[in-house]
């Protein structure tokens, strides 16, 4: 009787040290996913493609590519885009935003990228700059009716103003060379 009290004791032991088997995922988490993958199919079929979009003085963004990701709790837009420089001066730098809009047309959240050059010269006409913004819908996707929207600006390149007055002609001076004579 003795053995089997104890078996029994370090069976039920035993058992309380085992991990417990993985649990399934609740019913409203399963649901809350294929609605956010259904917003997702609606999304991918509605922004297929590039689409080139000029701003006036700024130049022109075409979209890449776009597509709602993350996941519930988590969305986000992302869009890759390209920025071409189709003014009719260099622009010293441009900035590209992504916006979410709610079903009013109301701002929820905002992405921007300032595109500029890493050697400190302008973007020339015709050049391309190629980026990616990820903006968070902050569950507006859930709204029927939200949308997203880009903009851009640009600061173009300005001409030197001539100096009021005028600055004095500048002639170099000959001077004295520096000899410095060892002891």
């Amino acid at each position: 009787m003795r053995n089997v009290s104890l078996t029994v004791l370090l069976a039920a032991a035993l058992s309380a040290c085992a991990s417990p088997a993985p649990t399934p995922a609740s019913p409203p988490q399963v649901q809350e996913l294929r609605a956010f993958q259904s917003v997702q199919d609606v999304f991918r079929s509605q922004y297929t493609g590039r689409q080139a979009i000029d701003f006036d003085g700024a130049g022109r963004v075409t979209v890449l590519d776009a597509s709602l990701d993350g996941y519930p709790g988590n969305a986000y837009v992302r869009c890759r885009f390209q920025y071409q420089n189709r003014t009719a001066r260099p622009v010293v730098q441009a900035w590209v935003s992504l916006d979410v809009l709610d079903a009013d047309g109301d701002v929820v959240d905002t992405r921007t990228s300032c595109l500029i050059l890493p050697t400190a010269t302008a973007i020339q006409r015709g050049s391309y700059f190629v980026d990616e913004l990820r903006t968070p819908t902050l569950d507006a996707h859930k709204q029927e009716g939200w949308s997203w929207r880009m903009r851009c600006d640009a600061q173009l390149e300005t001409a030197d103003e001539p100096l009021d007055p005028p600055a004095a002609e500048w002639a170099p001076r000959a001077s004295e060379p520096f000899i410095r004579r060892s002891r």
